[in-house]
């Protein structure tokens, strides 16, 4: 089977399914958006706590994930329930898989929620360590048990292929250092901790590769090179240490070497942009604008590629619009060096820029504020006495 790698355009405007996710705009993503979002919105799912936000946050980001690689439909509303019925990682739940399993095939079908079902009873981790161990998928599938009634199941090759897809997603979306303590060992570990990076791009990287090799899809995401490149361990966790050499520290003024360890960061993991992204604002205020332009650049396709942050600190929207924000900056050769320009920045397109960058906190050095004296009119003129 032929594949190809789903196409993600360099420049300054995002691709148009980033552009939906940014403008929120469920119906772009899947026609029938309207109809299963509020049914999971109207569930306990906003209220459960997950990592580094809502179970329905998760669920959510999942989907758009799937969705802006080009997955099958089926696979993508997948990602959004994937945990709908609890499963073997987690304990909570948005539906009963005793009772409600008709409502969810009339919401998204009967194709997704096989997927669902299937995804929510089997042992995850049995089904994940025999694939990375073989380091391929069984083209005759696998007999697996129900994890509560001991049912033996089948899942099929291709049912594999969407459960390790989406585990990529999954463990993308929510990971940060935090987790990567608690897999040490570190069961105390404090949430939500310092918020390094996470060290699962590895793993991901073989399963984006093993779902490649599969054969089961015809358009792949573009991550990892359209899923062809796996990075080692060591290069993920060198990028790790390195990029938190720059950002995690105590030199509040970033120099020659901050910029050593970004650039030797996207080295050792090329497939994340916040270090072409922190690198640019450090060229911004050197004045290297043509360098800037580039690494906010290849900063911005690594997220559109992704459509999720790697430095979890800020969310994936915030990052997308201040690359874009210091792309704007870089073509214009224009960098603040105050407290108030750097707060007055915001645009990423002229037409938004309704005025110059401020030059510092006030807007005006004098007169900008005079205290009325009593008996003065709104125009500063004292009022006649009658």
């Amino acid at each position: 089977m032929s594949t190809k790698p789903i196409e993600v355009a360099v420049g300054v405007d995002p691709p148009p399914i980033i552009t939906a996710m940014l403008k929120r705009d469920a119906d772009a993503l899947d026609p029938e958006a309207y109809k299963f979002l509020p049914v999971l919105k109207a569930c306990p799912a906003p209220f459960i706590w997950h990592k580094h936000g809502s179970f329905y946050d998760h669920l959510h980001d999942v989907w758009e994930m799937m969705s802006s690689w080009g997955l099958p439909q089926s696979w993508c509303r997948l990602g959004l329930f994937h945990s709908a019925y609890s499963n073997s990682y987690v304990c909570m739940n948005a539906f009963d898989p005793n009772t409600e399993r008709g409502k969810l095939q009339d919401l998204i079908g009967k194709e997704a929620e096989n997927l669902v079902y299937k995804f929510c009873v089997i042992d995850r981790q049995a089904l994940e360590d025999q694939v990375l161990t073989d380091m391929k998928i069984s083209e005759h599938g696998y007999t697996m048990k129900h994890i509560r009634s001991g049912e033996l199941l089948q899942v099929s090759s291709e049912e594999a292929a969407a459960f390790m897809m989406e585990t990529v997603a999954d463990y993308l979306d929510q990971s940060f250092s935090w987790q990567t303590e608690l897999e040490a060992g570190n069961a105390s570990a404090q949430w939500p901790g310092i918020y390094k990076p996470t060290t699962r791009m590895s793993k991901s990287s073989k399963m984006a590769s093993i779902v490649r090799e599969s054969g089961h899809l015809t358009t792949l995401p573009p991550i990892f090179n359209g899923c062809t490149t796996i990075i080692t361990p060591e290069d993920e966790k060198a990028a790790v240490d390195e990029y938190w050499s720059a950002v995690g520290s105590e030199n509040k003024i970033p120099d020659d070497t901050h910029l050593e360890h970004l650039e030797k960061a996207s080295k050792h993991n090329p497939f994340v942009g916040e270090p072409h992204l922190v690198r640019a604002q450090i060229l911004c205020a050197k004045g290297e604008y043509a360098k800037a332009e580039a690494a906010a650049k290849e900063g911005l396709t690594q997220l559109y590629q992704w459509a999720t942050n790697w430095d979890k600190r800020m969310p994936f929207n915030a990052w997308v619009s201040w690359g874009r924000c210091m792309l704007f900056q870089a073509t214009l050769k224009e960098w603040p060096a105050s407290w108030g320009g750097m707060e007055s920045l915001g645009a990423v397109d002229p037409s938004q820029r309704f005025r110059g960058l401020n030059s510092g906190r006030k807007f005006r050095d004098e007169d900008a504020i005079v205290v009325n004296e009593p008996g003065t009119k709104a125009n500063g003129s004292k009022r006649q006495k009658k």
